[in-house]
Formats: C-alpha cells, structure tokens, sequence
C-alpha cells in the first residue's frame, strides 16, 4: 500500500507540473460554464420560456463540450512518457506496472469528477442565473438536475478512462484524440439513423448521461452507461495486457 501511494503520488507531481495537463484540466473547466452564459445572453427569454426544452436541462447542454477536453487531459496523463524515453526511466523507478497503471487511472478518474462536477455545476448555475426569472433559482434545484449532475460525471469518467486506454495500446497521444474527439464532436451521431447499431459505441451510448436527447433513438442513461463501462472495461483488460507486455520506452 505505501509503494502504491508513493507511486500515485508520483502521478499527481507529474499531472500537477506539466503545463499541458493543467492548461487541459483549466479548459475543461472553463469552457462549459462560458459557453452557458454565453447561450443564456444570447436566448431570448420569451423564446425560453415558449421552448419545450426541459428548464431543469439549460446549463447541462455544454457538457458535451467538455468531453474533447477530458479526452485531451487523459490522454495526456496517460501518454506524456512515450516521448523522450521517460517511461523507461518511471518503470526504472517502479517496476510494478500494474500500480504504475492503477495510479494513472485513478488520476485519470479523480481529475475528470473534479471537471464534471466543478465545470457542470458552474456551467447550470451560470445559465440559469443568466436566463433571470425564466430560469430556476437555487433553491429550485431538482433532484433530477443532481442525478443528472452525477451522469455527466460518470460519463467524464468513462470517456476518460477510454481515452487514456487508448493512448496506452497506441502509445499515441495523437491516435487517441484523432480517434475519439470527432466521434464525440458528432460524428457518429450523425450516422445514426443510418446505421442504429452505432448507439452502442461508447460515445453515444452515454449520451443521455450528459443531458436528454428525446426522440434521437439513443440508449436511456443507465443501459447507455453499461455499455459505455463494458467499453472501459475490454480496453482496461487491452491497455493492461499491452503495457505489460511491451511499453518499456519511448518507441
């Protein structure tokens, strides 16, 4: 237990001193929330409050846009040894790749709850307030709004351990975030009523843990969930089984 804390606090030095990996945890917790006071400004409230959109949903609309940046700070967590030999030298210092892996995972995981939960919370207060007498007040916060809360997180999580499995079987930051920004940017989402079996890749299939998507054809939060953790779990068994077999450098 005290080489495993030595070894996660190995990786919270690293995540907390390089620029790339704090300027990536700063956006994703910036983003959402300006771009909620930016769409509650410019909403017209008369057509807020005609709108059939959910009002407990305004605000939760932006998460989608922090799942690029949580693919950005996995990935570089996950990834930032592959240049210049440096996991050499960590595996050097640690041997245990399996700690060394748990410790990334849990960084990974505590960083994308810290988001989901700091930049949503912010980003459905900001709008609500910003939208005036059309929006909810906080002590008219629902009990659905926090559950949904807690899906964004969820899907934080999840997204994130993906994106940092993924960089450990390419060794490839680049790989990573080619694959997995575009489809959470729309991609796949867009072919869906083309091909409905898409619903089950891990970017759509939690999609309703980030806000409702009614009448889209998109699996409901808790089945979409599990898929998207059945994902997370195959590439963890993927991740792990290659980053013991053959990540000893930088190649």
């Amino acid at each position: 237990m005290i080489r495993l804390l030595r070894t996660l606090r190995a990786e919270w030095t690293k995540a907390l001193s390089l620029p790339s990996i704090i300027g990536a945890l700063v956006a994703a917790i910036v983003v959402p929330p300006a771009l909620a006071v930016a769409s509650g400004l410019s909403l017209d409230p008369t057509v807020a409050a005609a709108s059939s959109f959910p009002i407990e949903s305004h605000g939760f609309e932006t998460a989608g846009f922090g799942q690029p940046l949580v693919i950005l700070l996995a990935a570089l967590v996950a990834g930032t040894e592959y240049s210049g030999g440096q996991l050499r030298t960590m595996l050097l210092a640690d041997p245990r790749r399996g700690r060394v892996l748990a410790a990334k995972l849990v960084v990974v995981t505590t960083l994308a709850v810290f988001v989901g939960l700091l930049g949503t919370t912010a980003a459905v207060v900001l709008k609500h307030a910003t939208l005036g007498e059309h929006g909810l007040s906080l002590s008219e916060f629902t009990a659905g709004m926090g559950w949904n809360l807690i899906g964004v997180s969820i899907n934080y999580v999840l997204i994130g351990l993906i994106a940092a499995l993924l960089t450990l079987l390419t060794r490839s930051i680049v790989v990573a975030l080619a694959v997995l920004v575009p489809l959470v940017l729309g991609v796949t989402l867009s072919l869906l009523g083309l091909a409905p079996l898409l619903k089950y890749l891990p970017d759509v299939a939690g999609m309703q843990l980030l806000t409702s998507y009614p009448g889209v054809g998109l699996l409901d939060p808790i089945p979409g969930g599990i898929v998207m953790a059945t994902w997370t779990v195959l590439l963890g068994i993927a991740g792990w089984l290659a980053f013991r077999a053959r990540d000893t450098g930088g190649g």
